[in-house]
């Protein structure tokens, strides 16, 4: 496999933290930039480890994995996304009140559980990875720029997007994107 196979791989993994990080950015006005960059340095640093560990478990863990990681990651993204929209629904906080609320609602919990459920396919890649003697080195590298990289992208564009929209709706686009990602991931 070829350094270009595998940047067009990276770039289809980080997708998912691509959306995910929009979905924050348009939901979460209030938090600190330093939150966000945590959020894609977490998007990274799993990114490149599931793949890993995917490459070291190889096939032995493929016939487990396939059958619950899947359901796990869309359950985690879908309930994420429903907490987002409800907040946005039945949140009833002033606005500097709301910021504040939307600030310690990126907590590194809720962070470290968007990265786990982005996460789950670079296990996938890892173990077919490890089938076709991949360059793991630049594999892996790869996989963990281009998910922090999606990740600041997607913040940053779901930030400026949020701005222009003074409703709730953003939250809800939010929630949606992430319930979406979630349903995905089943078919």
């Amino acid at each position: 496999m070829g350094i270009v196979e595998i940047v067009i791989i990276a770039i289809a993994e980080a997708m998912d933290c691509f959306a995910v990080a929009i979905a924050t950015g348009l939901s979460k006005s209030g938090i600190r930039y330093s939150r966000a960059l945590l959020q894609a340095v977490s998007f990274g640093i799993f990114q490149g480890g599931m793949t890993l560990l995917g490459y070291f478990l190889g096939s032995f863990a493929e016939r487990w994995f396939s059958s619950v990681g899947t359901p796990i990651a869309c359950t985690i993204l879908c309930i994420l996304g429903l907490r987002m929209m409800w907040g946005a629904i039945h949140g009833d906080a002033g606005e500097k009140e709301g910021e504040e609320i939307a600030a310690k609602n990126l907590t590194v919990a809720n962070i470290l559980l968007l990265s786990v459920a982005t996460s789950i396919d670079a296990f996938a890649v890892g173990i077919s990875f490890a089938f076709i003697n991949a360059n793991m080195a630049i594999a892996t590298s790869s996989i963990a720029f281009a998910s922090f990289a999606m990740g600041v992208i997607g913040y940053e564009i779901g930030r400026h997007a949020a701005k222009r929209f003074k409703t709730k709706i953003p939250e809800i686009i939010a929630g949606i994107i992430l319930i979406g990602i979630g349903v995905k991931m089943l078919f």
